[in-house]
């Protein structure tokens, strides 16, 4: 009985995970060496995206997403550590993309960080005809990644026999034509829910229910023509990388595409001290910030002055968080303060320079609104000249300097984030 209650788990699971293996739309989003953003002025990425953006909000709309996944590439060149973790950076930008552009859950993004892209490679090395192909063919399939001696130390392994095989002339060759597809670019896959074993077809989609997704794979622009020069090359890719393009419209209104933010601290505001910042988003981890503050009244008939000027910029780190805009920062700041304080009595007015760090956590609260609260730490010097008011006119008493270690700023704002992605290139700006 056991068994065959084993049997049965075994199979449903089998079931349940061939249900998800064949992709209902797929494309590949390209990026610039190095880069982890999506960039859509990049190759055909404005297309792909846009294309398939529209697809994925329609399929919501009609709860007939099953998954999408995500599955970001490296090529063998290279740093290992570095191409990987770059790959799971590329994977985490575009997860943040998707989650900022279409209303999908974020429990229905997977991201499969692959690492090399080997059984990419492989596929790709089997359909053509390049110097020693069967000799490459063999290292790729029999080779492990790393082979180790008795003390556990990495003595070989499929890259290095990749090198060195026939004085590294197949090597060069991949480097050359085949490496540039695997190493900078990522697949996002499109997996619908199923009925009576049948896909689920989103109408109004520019997408034929009989496409297969191993025919959706356009070579990149950097394979050269001696590559790709049959069409059966575009049409044996592995599923894993195939991908799809057709016609784009721009996608506006996003957090992920806001790069400016403006500001007001309502801590400051409640205290008569009106307040004003801005901040630009460089990426998704740096950011920076400027802030004014100034409150002038005074009231001459009371001898009562409240005035208080201050600017400070700040430069800020944010940690790794589900969107922009959104978690936990760090940064360091400046300022300068011009301030004079009367109460009736004795006065102070002078300057003051600061310096220090801050923190702050930022959550949404609309499509372009945020609360944003923070604390900033540091060391302030100021110099200022005491005076007393008497008949009307204001009798200097001394000069003085004071040093000062502690808190400098506490905030509690209201945030309006603008400036999309379309404002931007409008602009010229990459």
């Amino acid at each position: 009985m056991k068994k065959l209650l084993l049997l049965f788990f075994t199979a449903f699971a089998f079931v349940g995970t061939g249900r998800a293996q064949t992709a209902f739309d797929s494309i590949r989003i390209y990026y610039r060496l190095g880069h982890r953003e999506v960039d859509t002025l990049y190759k055909d990425n404005r297309a792909q995206l846009t294309r398939f953006l529209q697809l994925v909000r329609e399929a919501h709309a009609s709860n007939t997403i099953e998954q999408l996944v995500i599955k970001s590439y490296a090529s063998p060149d290279g740093s290992n550590i570095a191409n990987e973790r770059l790959s799971a950076r590329r994977a985490e930008c575009m997860r943040n993309y998707l989650l900022s552009h279409t209303e999908v859950p974020d429990s229905l993004i997977k991201e499969e960080v692959v690492g090399i892209a080997w059984e990419e490679l492989r596929h790709i090395v089997e359909k053509l005809d390049i110097p020693w192909r069967n000799e490459v063919l063999d290292i790729i399939v029999n080779t492990p990644i790393w082979i180790y001696d008795n003390n556990r130390r990495i003595i070989d392994g499929r890259k290095k026999r990749l090198m060195d095989l026939r004085g590294g002339i197949p090597y060069r060759y991949m480097y050359e034509h085949l490496f540039p597809e695997l190493r900078s670019s990522i697949a996002i896959q499109l997996y619908l829910k199923t009925t009576d074993g049948k896909e689920h077809i989103v109408e109004n989609a520019d997408v034929s229910s009989d496409k297969n997704v191993d025919d959706m794979f356009p070579p990149s622009e950097e394979v050269s023509k001696e590559v790709v020069a049959t069409k059966e090359f575009t049409n044996t890719q592995p599923e894993s990388s195939s991908l799809s393009g057709e016609s784009m419209q721009p996608v506006q209104n996003s957090e992920a595409s806001q790069r400016l933010a403006l500001k007001t601290n309502l801590l400051y505001d409640a205290v008569l001290m009106p307040s004003l910042e801005i901040e630009y988003r460089i990426n998704d981890r740096w950011s920076v910030n400027l802030e004014g503050d100034m409150a002038w009244w005074k009231n001459d008939r009371k001898h009562k002055y409240y005035q208080l000027a201050t600017i400070s910029p700040e430069g800020r780190y944010w940690f790794k968080t589900r969107k922009p805009w959104h978690g936990h920062y760090v940064g360091i700041f400046g300022g300068f303060t011009w301030y004079d304080l009367e109460n009736g009595k004795k006065g102070y007015q002078g300057e003051a320079e600061m310096v220090g760090l801050s923190y702050g956590y930022m959550w949404p609260i609309g499509k372009r609104l945020s609360l944003e609260a923070g604390i900033g730490v540091g060391f302030l010097h100021t110099r200022y000249e005491e005076y007393l008011p008497k008949d009307g006119h204001y009798l200097y008493q001394q000069t003085k300097q004071t040093n000062y270690f502690g808190p400098l700023k506490l905030k509690f704002a209201l945030v309006w984030r603008l400036w999309n992605e379309k404002q931007k290139k409008e602009g010229g700006v990459r």
